[in-house]
Formats: structure tokens, C-alpha cells, sequence
């Protein structure tokens, strides 16, 4: 059986200590904002960064790319951010980067909502605002991959969906779980490959439910040498 390849610390590199159970949750302090933390993710030599502080410098990253660019291709959009040397190869901010990259590129396509209003900048924000929310670890603690659920929240925006709205909202989870059978793929967990599974699907997506095509061009990944964890030839994306 092959080795479990655990994350490594940020601070000094140490294989990275999972708890699955609350007893085992340790009281820490983040290395970077020094307030206190109770978490199941921890290094056993007592560092810890907090998600907030993890992600703080790529959300700036995200919000300030997806201003001004005029790209048009998400996976083209995905890959400028996530290639910025502020940005982790693994972390949080990879939740909020899915609907920002969607709805980016809906919006510098002329995209008109099911409303008639064309995707806009506020649209992109709340995407990553929503998408920051989602902690760290979602997807082995909670069975949900934050990049997955970022697919669903792109499209719960782009449909102006709420709770009470039973279509829109229904499309939403239908989005999210379409992306979540995708990234279900026995395969080590990479947020890079989540991203680009999420977009993929919320393209087919697009297309089936909205008959929206927008042109791209789904290279393979150019992160695949900086991964120590990469699957090589079994991704799908590689």
C-alpha cells in the first residue's frame, strides 16, 4: 500500500498532524496574527497559520486580477492567479479563486443573467466573498470540497438564487454536485485539479441548462512539477 503523502508545514516543513475527533483538537496560535485557535490541523512543532491569515494576500491577489483583467477563458483566468508567487499550492483561497474565475469570465464575455443584467464586478466580489468563507480541509473533514462548492456558488449568483427560490436554488446544488462527483476521483487531493474540474463542469454546465458556450482553450496543468503530491499521468488533468 502506498505511503500516505501528508501536507507540510509552511514554517519549517514538517509533515502536517490531521484530528479527526474533537478531543484531539489542539489550542493554537497563529504564527502570523498570534490570536488563538482551536483546530484539527496542526504541525507537531507547534506552528500553526489560521485561514484567515493563509488566505489573507491571495483574496487581494484574486479581487485585484479579476478588476482588471479582460481574459475571457476561466481555466486562462485560474492559472494567472494561481501562478502569482503569493499564492499556496494548497489552501483555502483556492474556494474563493472557482467563482471568481467562473463568473470573470461570464462577465468579460457579455454574459447576460437569466434576469437580463450582464455579470458584474459586485458579482465577482460576493463570489469570492461567499467562497472565503469555506475553511481549510472542507473536503476530507466535511466530504465537500470548497472548490467544488465555489462551482455553486457561481451559479447561484450568476441565477440570483436564495434559499426560498426553488429552481435557482435547486440549479445551485445540482452545480455543486456535479463538480463534487468529479473531484470524487481516489486520487491525492490537489486544489489545482479541483479548480480546473469545477470550471470544467460549470462550462458543461453553462452550456446544458443556459445555452451558454464561451470559447476556451483547457490546457494542461502547468503546476505539475511544483507539486511534491502530483499525481503525474493518473490526473486527468495533467
Amino acid at each position: 500500500m502506498n505511503r500516505i503523502k501528508k501536507d507540510l508545514c509552511e514554517i519549517c516543513g514538517t509533515e502536517l498532524n490531521y484530528a479527526s475527533n474533537q478531543e484531539d483538537y489542539r489550542n493554537m496560535e497563529c504564527y502570523f496574527c498570534k490570536n488563538q485557535f482551536k483546530t484539527n490541523v496542526f504541525c507537531p512543532n507547534g506552528h500553526y497559520i489560521c485561514d484567515q491569515c493563509h488566505s489573507k494576500e491571495p483574496i487581494k491577489i484574486i479581487k485585484k486580477f479579476c478588476q482588471k483583467t479582460d481574459l475571457k477563458d476561466p481555466f486562462i483566468i485560474a492559472d494567472r492567479i494561481m501562478a502569482h508567487p503569493n499564492f499556496k499550492m494548497y489552501g483555502p483561497e483556492h474556494h474563493a479563486l472557482t467563482p471568481a474565475a467562473i463568473l470573470t469570465a461570464l462577465k468579460n464575455n457579455r454574459i447576460r443573467k437569466p434576469t437580463g443584467e450582464i455579470v458584474s464586478i459586485s458579482d465577482i466580489n460576493e463570489g469570492i466573498a461567499r467562497g472565503s468563507k469555506i475553511p481549510g480541509g472542507y473536503c476530507g473533514f466535511y466530504g465537500t470540497c470548497g472548490a467544488g462548492i465555489g462551482s455553486g456558488i457561481a451559479i447561484s449568483i450568476f441565477t440570483n438564487a436564495n434559499p426560498s427560490k426553488d429552481i435557482p436554488r435547486s440549479l445551485a446544488n445540482e452545480m455543486t454536485s456535479r463538480s463534487l462527483e468529479r473531484i470524487s476521483d481516489d486520487l491525492e487531493h490537489c486544489c489545482k485539479r479541483s479548480v480546473r474540474l469545477s470550471i470544467c463542469e460549470a462550462l458543461e454546465f453553462l452550456k446544458e441548462k443556459f445555452d451558454i458556450y464561451l470559447d476556451y482553450e483547457s490546457k494542461k496543468c502547468i503546476f505539475s512539477s511544483l507539486n511534491k503530491k502530483c499525481e503525474k499521468l493518473n490526473c486527468p488533468i495533467n
